[in-house]
């Protein structure tokens, strides 16, 4: 039987129960009251919040961008993403970094395998960003020879480092 949770069920609590619950687990997250923490299969950080007023539940994260690069070459970067991959929003921020954003609207409820579909998804398309469409290393993930353990929330956003693809 398919879980579903009505409008009133959803809290970050339910939503990292479920997580949980379907097996998500070997990827390291962080469960917060404001937020849950993930990793996707190869290490990039994103953060499932709530939105309540607009019942939403947000995926998020930011990719710093190389600091050498022109502002151009960030925009043609956000626009070629935003052409090119299905799902989130990509925009630059204060900072120009790379951020990244898809709402699911839980209005009318949610579908518990619709919510892990696109966690899943959120995380397989922050990869698919990194190993597609930088090769011109706007994408400044770091040195490749560091280490690809889980950083700590860095406040910028209040969202999760997004580098550490290797």
């Amino acid at each position: 039987m398919t879980k579903t949770f009505t409008e009133a069920e959803i809290t970050i609590d339910t939503l990292e129960a479920h997580i949980r619950d379907s097996g998500l687990v070997p990827h390291p997250h962080e469960a917060q009251s404001d937020g849950i923490w993930m990793r996707s299969p190869k290490g990039l950080g994103f953060r499932i919040s709530i939105i309540d007023d607009k019942k939403f539940i947000r995926f998020a994260t930011y990719l710093p961008l190389n600091r050498h690069a022109t502002i151009a070459q960030k925009h043609a970067l956000v626009r070629r993403l935003n052409e090119g991959v299905f799902l989130p929003v990509f925009t630059l921020d204060q900072d120009e970094d790379l951020t990244v954003m898809y709402v699911l609207p839980y209005s009318t409820g949610l579908v518990g395998g619709n919510f892990v579909a696109v966690v899943n998804r959120f995380g397989s398309m922050l990869e698919y960003v990194v190993q597609t469409f930088n090769e011109d290393d706007l994408i400044d993930l770091g040195n490749p020879n560091q280490s690809t353990e889980i950083a700590a929330a860095d406040g910028k956003l209040g969202l999760t480092s997004g580098a550490l693809l290797h």
